[in-house]
């Protein structure tokens, strides 16, 4: 495996760690979000930062698919069918 796929891999298990400052934002947000929920210009700065460029809204949306996934995936060393046996 190369240097790049090593990175790249690293990037696809942490979405955190991408380079691309577009991404980086939309992840902010989407953990803003989920931290509290936005007051009215928190909402209104986001809703501009989405319509200044069609790949902050595919980040955006791409960010909050990950987030909703992660909760769907149990901690290590826990299985969704742990029933405390």
């Amino acid at each position: 495996m190369s240097h790049f796929d090593r990175d790249n891999q690293a990037n696809r298990d942490n979405p955190a760690d991408r380079d691309d400052p577009a991404w980086q934002t939309a992840w902010s947000w989407v953990l803003r979000e989920h931290e509290r929920p936005l007051d009215a210009g928190e909402q209104s700065e986001l809703i501009q930062w989405l319509k200044a460029d069609p790949a902050h809204y595919r980040d955006y949306e791409e960010a909050s698919r990950i987030w909703l996934l992660s909760g769907l995936v149990p901690p290590d060393g826990e299985s969704s069918d742990d029933s405390g046996k």
